[in-house]
């Protein structure tokens, strides 16, 4: 992290040809990256909570034991898939249903 001489946070700004510059939004001073010093990287981590990862169901021991559903394939247009239901958005918002086909083994979405 670095800071201006005005006492502000340097904040990365990436230009429109792909440099990166730290900028002062205090005062309006810039720091550019020159090839003699190391160039200026912008890195975000992203960590998901166990709540946000969606569970893919590999064996096919599972889907016999899942409901069944009337549902076209996108894929092979079978006419059989089974069901599963997550909540993938806030909790006002409707469920998303997944389907697999029990032909072809393809995996859609309804947002519902």
């Amino acid at each position: 992290m670095q800071f201006c001489e005005c006492g502000t946070i340097l904040v990365p700004d990436k230009q429109p040809d792909g440099k990166i510059q730290m900028k002062c939004y205090g005062c309006g001073y810039i720091i550019t990256s020159s090839s003699n010093s190391k160039a200026f990287e912008i890195k975000q981590k992203i960590r998901h909570s166990d709540l946000e990862k969606t569970v893919i169901i590999e064996a096919s021991d599972e889907v016999e034991t899942m409901p069944s559903a009337t549902a076209k394939c996108e894929k092979c247009g079978h006419n059989e898939a089974v069901y599963w239901q997550l909540q993938t958005r806030s909790s006002d918002e409707a469920s998303t249903t997944f389907y697999r086909c029990k032909k072809c083994k393809f995996t859609w979405r309804d947002y519902g």
